[in-house]
């Protein structure tokens, strides 16, 4: 007769290799869609697909897991919180915590939020958010599902309320009306003609490569290609500095 143990084991075993996959491809997206590298709405797509499957499996493990009559404790609760937002988001510890971290949400080339939260008890998870930034969301305790319904289950992940946060960034992003549109592009623009004189090349070609992505939105096929070119040259140059 099989071990039921072992069993318990070697599937808990794929499915966090699996999820480990998954994550490393979450992370590679977000670099992407930072470097400018694909349009944010392909990367709104892509991102909600990853994160649905790292949620499957997620849930997968914590109900074999349940079954293997290992439930977690509180300090396995807070390194799995930690792990999960660390595997999706560029963190910094603060005062060595795992518990306490500096979250960086970037929903495009130009904008990064700096969340700070502290989940030293995870039934209780503290935000600390930039000033600001209720001015574009409201009261987080009210306008987030995910927190407004908090309720201390290991069934709800802390990583769900970034989640939720960066997504309402990312359609606040999406929803600039056309002149919004075309007075960022100029805004762009210029700063990446200043950063290419001052030989700043790769940040020169991060902004030619968004200003380009503006104005595919824009339907402005003309000005894009003239991005996508100035960006090209960028490229080469990088090069040259190499040689």
């Amino acid at each position: 007769m099989r071990d039921d143990s072992n069993s318990f084991g070697e599937i808990l075993t794929e499915l966090e290799k699996e999820l480990n996959e998954t994550w490393d491809q979450l992370k590679i997206l977000k670099i992407r869609l930072k470097n400018g590298q694909i349009k944010l709405e392909d990367y709104q797509g892509q991102k909600s697909e990853l994160e649905k499957r790292i949620d499957d499996l997620s849930q997968r493990i914590f109900y074999i897991s349940k079954a293997k009559q290992q439930m977690p404790t509180n300090e396995e609760r807070i390194q799995q919180e930690s792990e999960a937002l660390m595997n999706e988001y560029q963190v910094e510890y603060i005062d060595n915590e795992i518990s306490h971290l500096r979250i960086f949400i970037t929903p495009s080339a130009q904008q990064t939020w700096i969340i700070e939260i502290n989940f030293n008890d995870p039934k209780v998870p503290l935000f600390k958010i930039p000033s600001d930034l209720p001015l574009l969301l409201g009261n987080i305790y009210e306008t987030i599902d995910s927190l407004k319904n908090w309720k201390a289950n290991p069934n709800q992940r802390i990583v769900n309320i970034i989640r939720e946060i960066e997504q309402k960034l990312l359609d606040l992003e999406l929803s600039k009306s056309l002149p919004e549109l075309e007075l960022e592009r100029g805004r762009i623009m210029a700063q990446a003609k200043k950063l290419e004189d001052e030989q700043q090349y790769e940040t020169a070609k991060v902004l030619y490569d968004y200003a380009a992505d503006i104005s595919e939105r824009l339907g402005n096929q003309s000005i894009a290609m003239v991005c996508r070119l100035k960006a090209q040259k960028m490229v080469e140059n990088i090069k040259e500095e190499k040689t």
